[in-house]
């Protein structure tokens, strides 16, 4: 059965729109300020602000304020395994739908009330209202309080991402949530806790740290500090003068904060590429022919593209999915490799020497730096790509409405692969903009509901393989964020954000 996921379109995809938007803003300056310098306070520079302190409202992209305050039942790590939180063990149930979660004692929440089984089963059915953007996903579950410390999550049919839906919800009071507070203020039995009287929304985000956290001790600092800096000039002056002690940086500003001193660490999140999701041809019905996908994919010389657009901090690439994913193809010899005349000797063989106009949609000018050698490598083979800026409060639905199916973007390749291949390749994906159903994609996707995890890899796979088999995609070279820090103030040792696009809080030491 495919996963439904529908509504949660607009929750995730601006997280990674908004997130790529941030990192490049020049407008909203938020003076640097002076941050708490003492060896016992951690201050971090978000790029772009929370949304309030609703807990399923949420981005995982450097949310280090909902990292604080939440503890999750089960955390996933990069690649959605499984790791221990607020359960510290549990029981996954048959053909992957849910597991029975074994609460640690002695957890409360910030306001000293113990944290029980009634907890989880009332932070999953907030999740599961339908007036939730995430309903869909939790729809069918349901949640049974065992007794005080253990409780069972379970759908109804096997779920594909069990995974990513079981570590994905952050965990409050049952009572906190009946009284409404909580959209006022957070609560939860996280590593640190809010101190408002110090915050300022929108600015600045103060916290203290809970001696009482079961794990405690992997939380160094004392205090925490969380600026919101989204203006490229500010970050950089914030991080060089030590006023931050880590923060993301652009492309553009990474050789500066490197030069001053930072420490730089690189993630590869992203893989820019163009979706050509019309590939039955409806609207155009030209990409209804293999050779001319192929012919699109043979026109970039993605080398240059890493070397002079994104300034050597990008790889070329002929697969979308992560390096180390299930669905990444180990030595993968590029099938399009950069052929001018090839791809218009495939162009002239379908029928389409002449070409054909297209629009390509952006987000407010966030492509300038690459769309321009896009329009003049397409126009190599006649295709007439014409930019169409999108702007405003539904620029994101608008990109995902279906009428611009063929995308240039620097779309995340999550740690996840299964989550990427519904998201991208399943006929209710998001992110498969014309909505078109594959045979193939869709059997096999369905398989991945009750794989054994030792089959998986062999599975995913195929479905990447047929992707690339088909040039569903032109994908252009990895790249991804940077995150600039103080090496004397903290140290980055693990990644455990799945999207790697910058530290989770518990990455920090």
């Amino acid at each position: 059965m495919i996963h439904p996921h529908g509504r949660r379109v607009a929750a995730v995809a601006s997280v990674v729109v908004v997130g790529a938007l941030a990192l490049s803003a020049c407008s909203g300056s938020t003076d640097g300020g002076s941050a708490d310098s003492s060896a016992d306070t951690l201050t971090l520079a978000m790029s772009q602000d929370i949304e309030g302190f609703d807990p399923r409202v949420q981005p995982g992209y450097q949310n280090w304020p909902a990292d604080a305050v939440w503890d999750k039942l089960v955390k996933c790590d990069s690649t959605a395994g499984l790791e221990e939180d607020i359960a510290e063990s549990w029981d996954l149930l048959p053909e992957n739908k849910g597991m029975t979660a074994h609460l640690r004692e002695g957890v409360k929440f910030s306001d000293g009330t113990d944290l029980t089984a009634d907890d989880i089963k009332a932070s999953y059915d907030y999740m599961a209202e339908p007036e939730s953007a995430r309903a869909a996903d939790y729809a069918s579950m349901t949640v049974t309080v065992v007794d005080p410390l253990t409780v069972t999550l379970e759908w109804a049919e096997p779920q594909p991402l069990v995974n990513t839906l079981l570590c994905d919800i952050n965990i409050t009071s049952a009572d906190y949530l009946e009284s409404g507070d909580f959209l006022d203020e957070p609560l939860g039995s996280g590593p640190y806790v809010i101190d408002m009287d110090k915050t300022t929304v929108g600015s600045e985000y103060v916290y203290t740290k809970n001696e009482d956290h079961w794990n405690a001790d992997h939380y160094t600092k004392s205090n925490l500090v969380v600026k919101v800096l989204d203006n490229e000039s500010a970050m950089v002056s914030a991080l060089k003068t030590g006023q931050v002690a880590g923060g993301l940086v652009s492309d553009q500003a990474r050789a500066e904060a490197e030069s001053s001193g930072l420490e730089i660490k690189d993630f590869e999140g992203q893989t820019v590429r163009l979706l050509l999701t019309d590939h039955e041809g409806v609207k155009y019905p030209a990409l209804g022919d293999l050779r001319v996908r192929q012919a699109i994919n043979m026109v970039f010389d993605k080398q240059a593209i890493a070397d002079s657009i994104y300034l050597g901090n990008a790889e070329p690439t002929a697969q979308t999915f992560r390096k180390g994913s299930d669905a990444y193809i180990e030595d993968l010899e590029d099938p399009y490799p950069f052929d001018v005349d090839a791809a218009k000797a495939l162009m002239t063989e379908a029928g389409y020497a002449d070409g054909f106009d297209i629009e390509l949609p952006s987000l407010d000018g966030n492509l300038d730096h690459i769309m321009p050698y896009v329009i003049e490598q397409l126009g190599a083979i006649n295709i007439r790509a014409t930019e169409k800026v999108l702007s405003g409060a539904n620029a994101i639905e608008d990109l995902l409405s279906g009428t611009y199916p063929v995308v240039l973007f620097e779309l995340g390749n999550l740690g996840d692969s299964t989550f990427q291949i519904y998201v991208e390749d399943s006929t209710d994906g998001w992110w498969n903009l014309s909505d078109q159903s594959d045979d193939f994609v869709m059997s096999r996707y369905n398989q991945l509901a009750t794989a054994a995890p030792e089959d998986v890899p062999a599975i995913e796979q195929e479905i990447n393989q047929h992707i690339i088999d088909e040039a569903w995609q032109a994908p252009l070279v990895y790249k991804g964020t940077h995150f600039a820090y103080d090496a004397d103030q903290l140290s980055i040792p693990t990644d455990s954000d799945i999207e790697a696009l910058a530290p989770k809080l518990r990455d920090f030491q």
